[in-house]
């Protein structure tokens, strides 16, 4: 953008096209940087007061033109605090209309305009590409909503089931995957999480890179940040975090079809998780075998059979088969 488009555009010698092409220029800018300090040094040369009136004019306007959400109005009050001055200035020189088209594009600009649900039915998964080429395996039972172009300042994305995540870097545009009381924020990093709506847990693992998890329970919130070979588990009963760790070089992951990892788990748990991958339904009818906790590595494509055999190496489990169902006593 020149000094002198800037000037046709303050004093109405550009076309309507030229127009929007400065409008969405203004938009963009952010404090300290080269294109706003192009623009003070044109706002400089124009004898202009401050004038808050003018101002919230233009907020009126805007409203009264593109009806915004709650959540963009509350977006569009914090973009006239920020730009300050710069903005109030230019709306009195152009009486207005400047602030209302900057505001417009500035919330275009950090809003996606169409989301995309993708759903893995029982039994299957699924790897879904994102906009910016960052990838997302999802587990069975899993819903993952995501914007079909992502804004120029965040990456969102929300998930509902067990997600694994390869992320495309731009550290311009942080990635924050969001279930529940957890939201996973990162920049380009290898990670896995679990957050099935049914279970009483979400859990993070890391595999590569850095990751803040950010937990909520009863309005409280709280970040815990995580190394490569760390995994934290939030109770969603309790609020309470627990950390443990894993050899990322020995790490099979059930996206690429290798198995599973039951470490420290209770047995209700694991259920859920042999429920959603083989289609099945399990009852566990003896409660005290439900809280039984394991630690168990299948890596070799068993069989249901094979898996309920080797968890019940004790024997303390009865187990029987009834068409699609399996009780446990």
């Amino acid at each position: 953008m020149t000094k002198t488009q800037l000037q046709d555009y303050f004093y109405n010698r550009c076309s309507p096209q030229q127009a929007k092409e400065v409008e969405q220029w203004l938009a963009s800018i952010e404090d300290g940087d080269s294109n706003d300090v192009l623009l003070r040094e044109l706002l400089a040369g124009i004898k202009v007061e401050k004038n808050d009136h003018l101002v919230n004019q233009a907020f009126d306007k805007f409203l009264s033109k593109v009806q915004p959400t709650e959540k963009q109005k509350s977006q569009s009050r914090s973009f006239v605090r920020k730009m300050g001055w710069l903005y109030r200035a230019a709306a009195a020189v152009l009486f207005i209309p400047i602030l209302t088209a900057a505001i417009f594009f500035y919330l275009q600009k950090n809003q996606p305009t169409e989301w995309v649900e993708a759903y893995v039915p029982y039994g299957q998964s699924k790897m879904v590409s994102l906009p910016d080429s960052s990838k997302i395996w999802l587990n069975a039972g899993t819903k993952l909503i995501y914007p079909k172009e992502f804004n120029n300042s965040y990456r969102q994305v929300y998930v509902d089931g067990e997600a694994y995540a390869e992320i495309t870097k731009d550290k311009s545009r942080p990635f924050v995957m969001s279930a529940g009381e957890v939201s996973v924020e990162v920049l380009g990093t290898r990670f896995n999480l679990k957050s099935y709506s049914e279970d009483s847990y979400i859990a993070v693992s890391l595999l590569e890179g850095a990751v803040r998890m950010n937990t909520t329970f009863n309005n409280e919130t709280e970040a815990t940040v995580l190394k490569p070979g760390e995994s934290v588990k939030f109770s969603k009963n309790t609020g309470k975090l627990a950390l443990s760790e894993f050899l990322v070089s020995e790490e099979s992951l059930w996206h690429s079809g290798n198995g599973f990892f039951f470490i420290n788990e209770p047995l209700d748990e694991i259920a859920l998780s042999l429920e959603r991958y083989f289609n099945v339904r399990i009852n566990i009818e003896n409660e005290s075998l439900k809280k039984e906790h394991y630690y168990s590595v299948f890596v070799n494509n068993e069989s249901l059979d094979d898996i309920l055999s080797a968890l019940n190496a004790s024997g303390k489990m009865k187990i029987r088969t009834n068409a699609n169902s399996i009780y446990i006593y």
